[in-house]
């Protein structure tokens, strides 16, 4: 099982996927999909070290970035040192009021969540959620395989930036990168052993039909074809 300790060495390095651009796609296509408005609050779960909380505000939305590993929390503070974040663990009961949010949303956390809770977790999703509120939920899928967001990453750097320009970038980011995927190899061992199970294609449609949200979009495919987005109205 990964541990807490597991998740902090790895945001240590998660940020490189900052300079990856199907990761840089994916942030813009949550963020597209919540159809943010000026000063709408907006709940993150899961946030990490905040990089969709950076691009929520660009935007002129409020975010609330909530997570379970203080280390996250604490890069994406030295980002921005105003952010407001919160300490939680998604398979307890949100610490928030009914109805609180304008939106919420989540990129590449409930994957990472005992099935057991997944349901649990979307009923929480829906009691923080404003009546008539938006979500956004974004996961890597069973069939994920993280060198094909890499391969796609790099043939559309060589169109914007060249060959030369790849290789220079790739040398200087060689050590993170292969950290990155020396951890992305554990979380896919963990789904071989059974410890925990990336989504299925249709799981996170159903989740939230079954959370009680309505229009609850058609999957669409996200993260180089890696990941599955879904939205829904409360």
């Amino acid at each position: 099982m990964l541990d807490t300790k597991f998740w902090e060495k790895y945001f240590e390095v998660y940020d490189v996927l900052n300079l990856v651009i199907p990761y840089q796609e994916l942030l813009r296509n949550i963020a597209d999909e919540l159809e943010i408005k000026n000063g709408e609050r907006i709940l993150e779960a899961g946030a990490g070290t905040g990089n969709l909380a950076i691009e929520i505000k660009k935007r002129g939305g409020m975010p609330v970035a909530l997570d379970n590993i203080q280390e996250a929390l604490n890069i994406y503070k030295k980002k921005d040192p105003a952010a407001i974040i919160v300490l939680a663990d998604l398979t307890e009961k949100l610490p928030f009021v009914d109805n609180e949010f304008d939106k919420i949303c989540s990129n590449n956390t409930i994957y990472a969540v005992p099935r057991k809770y997944r349901e649990q977790i979307m009923k929480e999703f829906y009691r923080v959620l404003k009546p008539g509120g938006k979500i956004v939920i974004a996961n890597i899928h069973k069939e994920f395989k993280p060198i094909k967001i890499y391969l796609a990453h790099i043939k559309q750097d060589i169109k914007k930036t060249g060959l030369l320009g790849v290789i220079i970038k790739g040398i200087k980011l060689m050590v993170p990168t292969i950290k990155m995927f020396y951890y992305n190899a554990k979380i896919k061992g963990e789904h071989k052993t059974g410890d925990f199970d990336f989504l299925e294609f249709d799981e996170q449609k159903e989740l939230l039909s079954n959370a009680g949200f309505r229009n609850v979009s058609e999957n669409k495919s996200v993260y180089a074809q890696q990941g599955i987005l879904n939205s829904g109205y409360k």
